[in-house]
């Protein structure tokens, strides 16, 4: 029997809609013969469940499919070095653009140390955990001045972090040129607050994502 698209999704016919006048009986009689001709015997257990109605239609599951997870892909060293990833431009920078990223470093330094009015000194019992902390903080943004170094020539050399890798600090000085200072030659101070912060490069000889997790040896020695 062929069917007209015209007919599809068209009102009921008007014979098939006086049918709401059969009797409660007779129409409970009718569904009960449907489901036994259409519906799974497994999927009605007695005959009370269909008087109620409550079909176990929906118990049946649904077989998923195993996804393969796509394994994550990074780009390897040489990658990003062939890239220009690793590489600062040196031209283009300027000492006062970067007073935002300054203020930005200095408020996230008086948050992890929470100062109030002064820094403990090396004989409070709180020094260990506060020197800790420093060593252990984000250098991009803070303004460093070379106080000591065994190459003479980087002396007094200031200005603010812009990069910092395992073995070095990429600054920007006052004179808007981009200089590399390696870390284990050097000592270094930064002022936050009035107060002065002296540190080795050597102590900080990693990258900034392992020094922030790793455990920091409480005594240091104080010599390059």
């Amino acid at each position: 029997m062929g069917t007209n698209v015209k007919d599809i999704n068209q009102p009921l016919p008007q014979a098939i809609i006086k049918g709401v006048d059969v009797p409660i009986f007779q129409a409970k009689k009718h569904v009960e013969n449907l489901l036994r001709q259409t519906v799974p015997a497994g999927d009605i257990r007695n005959k009370e469940e269909w008087s109620k109605w409550q079909l176990f239609l929906g118990e049946q599951s649904v077989r998923k499919t195993n996804r393969q997870k796509k394994k994550k892909t990074f780009l390897t060293r040489k990658q990003r070095k062939e890239a220009g990833l690793l590489k600062l431009p040196k031209e283009g920078w300027t000492y006062a653009s970067l007073e935002p990223v300054r203020k930005m470093w200095q408020e996230y330094m008086r948050e992890n140390l929470e100062l109030i009015k002064r820094a403990p000194s090396h004989v409070d019992a709180e020094w260990n955990n506060f020197s800790t902390i420093v060593a252990k903080s984000e250098m991009v943004g803070a303004d460093l001045k070379v106080i000591k170094s065994k190459v003479p020539s980087l002396i007094g050399i200031s200005g603010t972090v812009i990069l910092e890798t395992r073995m070095t600090f990429q600054i920007v000085t006052l004179r808007n040129k981009l200089k590399t200072i390696l870390k284990d030659t050097s000592v270094f101070e930064f002022i936050l607050d009035n107060m002065t912060f002296t540190f080795l490069g050597k102590h900080l000889v990693s990258r900034p994502a392992d020094r922030s997790v790793r455990k920091i040896r409480s005594l240091l020695h104080p010599d390059l």
